[in-house]
C-alpha cells in the first residue's frame, strides 16, 4: 500500500469511528411518513434487521483499518476514542431505552428517537464486542483507566441479546464469545481468544510485555522468586 492511501486512512478512521458509532450523522436514517408528497420508507423490526446487518460490516471494516495501524500509540489513542465513545453512546441511550420501557418484548419503536436510540445501542454492543475481541491487551489497558465499563457492557449484553428477531445469528455469537471474554466464570473449556498477545488469560488488564534484562555474572541477592506474569 502506498504511503499517500495509509495518510489517506489514518483521516479517515477518526471520524468513521464517531460516524460509525452514531455521534455524526449527515441525517436521520429513520425518517418516517411523507415529506412533500413523496412517501418515505416507514422503518419495520425485520428492514431494521437488514439495516443492522449492513452496519456490522462497517464494524468489521474500521476493525481491520485499526489492526493495519502499525504505529501502537496511533492505534491506541484511535481505539481510545472508539471505546469512550461507545460506552458513552450505552450510557445515554440505555437510560432512553429504559425510561421507554422498550424491550425485545414490546413493539418496535415508531418514534424517530426511540428508534435511533435503540439502534446506536445495538449497533454499539457489537461494536464493542469486535473491538475487545480482536485489540484484546490494547483495549484492557484503555479500559483500565476508564469507569463502570464493565457493568455498562454486562447490562447492554443482556439487552442486546434477547433481541433475537434483530440481531444475526453471527452476532448473537459475537456476543456470547464477549461474554467469556470478560467474564471467566462464563467461559467454556475450549475458549480461546487467538488475538491475544499476552500469556494471562484472566480479565484483568494486560500489561505491556516487559523487556527481558540480561543476568550479570556473579553473585546474586538470595530471596524469593520473582514471578512474572
Amino acid at each position: 500500500m502506498r504511503l499517500s492511501s495509509l495518510k489517506r486512512i489514518e483521516c479517515i478512521i477518526p471520524f468513521a469511528i464517531l460516524a460509525i458509532a452514531g455521534t455524526v450523522k449527515a441525517g436521520s436514517s429513520f425518517n418516517k411518513g411523507s415529506v412533500e408528497g413523496e412517501t418515505v420508507l416507514q422503518i419495520t423490526e425485520k428492514i431494521y434487521s437488514n439495516i443492522f446487518v449492513r452496519k456490522r460490516e462497517e464494524h468489521k471494516l474500521l476493525v481491520k483499518h485499526l489492526l493495519a495501524t502499525e504505529d501502537y500509540s496511533k492505534r491506541y489513542e484511535l481505539l481510545k476514542l472508539a471505546l469512550k465513545e461507545i460506552l458513552k453512546i450505552l450510557q445515554e441511550d440505555g437510560a432512553k431505552l429504559r425510561q421507554s420501557a422498550i424491550t425485545a418484548e414490546s413493539v418496535f419503536p415508531t418514534d424517530t428517537v426511540e428508534m435511533e436510540a435503540l439502534a446506536r445501542y445495538l449497533e454499539n454492543t457489537c461494536f464493542f464486542a469486535e473491538l475487545i475481541l480482536h485489540l484484546p491487551d490494547i483495549s484492557y489497558r484503555i479500559l483500565k483507566t476508564l469507569d463502570n465499563w464493565r457493568s455498562l457492557i454486562i447490562a447492554s449484553l443482556s439487552y442486546s441479546r434477547s433481541f433475537v428477531n434483530i440481531l444475526d445469528q453471527k452476532s448473537l455469537e459475537l456476543l456470547g464469545l464477549l461474554e467469556q471474554e470478560i467474564d471467566e466464570s462464563k467461559r467454556s473449556d475450549t475458549y480461546v481468544n487467538p488475538y491475544r498477545l499476552t500469556a494471562d488469560t484472566s480479565t484483568s488488564t494486560p500489561k505491556p510485555p516487559k523487556k527481558k534484562s540480561k543476568l550479570k555474572k556473579g553473585p546474586q541477592l538470595s530471596g524469593t522468586p520473582r514471578n512474572e506474569l
